[in-house]
């Protein structure tokens, strides 16, 4: 198997990669893009100057948003080639993810040998956390491209003695990584301690040497990072994590989230499966003196640490979200590659892991690709209904930017209008001179967006409704303000989207 192996290792390697095509590319079209994506691609085509105002500009002594600009900016170079359609926006995390899968491969050949590397490119190729990732328009393909270029340097820079060009290049990469999201730190921090775990104390020196290249590298866009805190403080929507979140974050690395509820407990079963089976084929490995158990227990380390800080520090501050430990899920499959590599006596339980994970991992593609609910919905069907529909004169107004900026992308000549997210509540992350630079004003209230329209079609997730409930109104506002100065003639459902269509009452004024 070895021998062959390594006479066919650049065949295997473009296997692989068409392996990540064959699964990405088909469900590219499958679902509308969502408020992110949407923003992404509203936000990135203003071009570099306004995207710097639209972050930057100061708004009650905070950031305007709290996202650096490497993605938009490879985004908007991206469209300037290729167009703006779904697809092709996509498309390019596919192609960064091309990179990851021959970045992994040859960091898995250098830690533990060939079979691994063919068996993490396998589990990268099918693994639902990272197919997601690897077809949706943001940045966290990109993140985890950096953060394990950052992750190869540091393991060459540990092998190669006091070389300093391993150390150099992990300076540049943590740099284009913060530059990529803010939370790249959480899992550069433990990163930057590996000498410490292989100790080799000798090679803080030049590690300072390379969080001082970061630092440097990093400083035009931290000098920013106080007004950018400071919007986080003011409102933000993450909420404090609990164990639960520990839990669903270690689903998502395995099976993806979220899953049919009919299916959750046979995938829960199995994601603690393997994580039992990993946990004791690791410790035997540890105990027996296997030579590759160090270097495991490394990725065990680089997986689990980003996660458990970024828990921490969730405590003080909410900064907590799942998708943002992507590339901690990415070596959490290194960890697993190693793991199910066939071993002598040891059969069974790889077995039994692998059995493991194809049912995970088929759950979890399943469930994504036939997901309907929030935040995705079908934006173009619903504007398609509302341009059969639409009178002159008539308004499009939705409830909040969640819906506003994907019908937007689908038809910019609807008559959308949007209300603003109340001042200083989680929710109110876009910002005025981020809505400037958009050129999607969002108002105040429903009677300042609607005017004098006769015909208003009103959108909004129904999930809302139960929002309200929780907050102790009795009915939607903006919904309940339309039903009383409109009359109500029909309301459609849309997959998790409602959409109401009013027109106005003879003889009644709405001031």
């Amino acid at each position: 198997m070895t021998v062959f192996l390594q006479k066919n290792t650049k065949i295997i390697l473009l296997a692989l990669l068409a392996l990540v095509l064959a699964i990405r590319i088909p469900s590219l079209a499958s679902r509308s893009l969502w408020y992110d994506e949407a923003f992404s691609i509203l936000f990135s085509r203003t071009g570099p100057k306004a995207m710097l105002q639209g972050t930057l500009g100061i708004v009650d002594g905070t950031a305007a948003d709290v996202h650096p600009l490497l993605y938009y900016t490879l985004l908007w170079a991206w469209m300037l080639l290729v167009g703006q359609k779904v697809v092709v926006v996509r498309f390019l995390s596919v192609l960064i993810h091309l990179a990851l899968l021959t970045l992994l491969w040859y960091l898995m050949q250098e830690m533990f040998g060939l079979k691994q590397a063919v068996l993490a490119g396998i589990l990268f190729s099918f693994a639902p956390f990272q197919v997601h990732y690897g077809q949706e328009a943001r940045m966290y393909g990109l993140l985890s491209l950096w953060l394990v270029f950052a992750t190869l340097s540091v393991w060459r820079g540990i092998q190669g003695g006091r070389h300093l060009l391993p150390w150099v290049a992990f300076g540049i990469f943590a740099a284009l990584a913060m530059y990529t999201h803010v939370l790249a730190v959480f899992y550069l921090i433990p990163l930057w301690l590996s000498p410490l775990y292989f100790r080799k104390v000798r090679l803080f020196r030049p590690a300072l040497l390379s969080a001082l290249i970061a630092i440097v590298l990093y400083l035009p866009w931290g000098l920013q990072l106080p007004a950018q805190v400071a919007k986080v403080e003011r409102a933000y929507w993450i909420t404090k994590p609990t164990l639960v979140d520990l839990v669903q974050t270690v689903l998502s690395f395995i099976s993806g989230l979220p899953i049919h509820a009919s299916w959750l407990p046979v995938t829960l079963f199995c994601a603690l499966l393997v994580i039992v089976l990993a946990g004791v084929i690791t410790f035997r490995a540890v105990r027996d003196g296997d030579p590759g158990a160090e270097r495991a227990i490394w990725l065990i380390y680089l997986s689990a640490a980003p996660v458990l800080l970024l828990f921490l520090v969730s405590q003080i501050r909410p900064l907590f979200v799942v998708r943002g430990l992507v590339p901690s899920g990415v070596i959490f499959l290194l960890w697993i590659a190693w793991v199910i590599a066939p071993r002598e006596g040891r059969r069974v339980e790889s077995f039994l892991m692998i059995g493991c994970l194809a049912i995970a991992f088929s759950i979890g593609l399943f469930s994504r690709v036939t997901y309907r609910g929030f935040p995705y919905a079908p934006f173009e069907n619903v504007n398609d209904f509302i341009t059969s529909e639409l009178e002159e004169g008539g308004v499009v107004l939705h409830s909040n930017k969640i819906t506003m900026l994907p019908s937007y992308y689908y038809d910019e000549l609807l008559p959308h209008t949007y209300i603003a997210d109340p001042p200083g509540a989680g929710s109110d992350t876009l910002a005025l001179p981020t809505q400037e630079v958009l050129g999607l004003i969002a108002q105040p209230e429903a009677i300042h967006a609607v005017g004098d329209a006769r015909q208003v079609f009103f959108v909004m997730f129904e999930r809302e409704l139960g929002d309200y409930d929780a907050l102790g109104a009795i009915k939607h506002p903006h919904l309940s303000w339309l039903e009383e100065h409109y009359r109500l003639i029909e309301q459609t459902a849309w997959d998790d989207l409602s959409l109401y269509r009013f027109e106005s009452r003879e003889n009644v004024s709405i001031d």
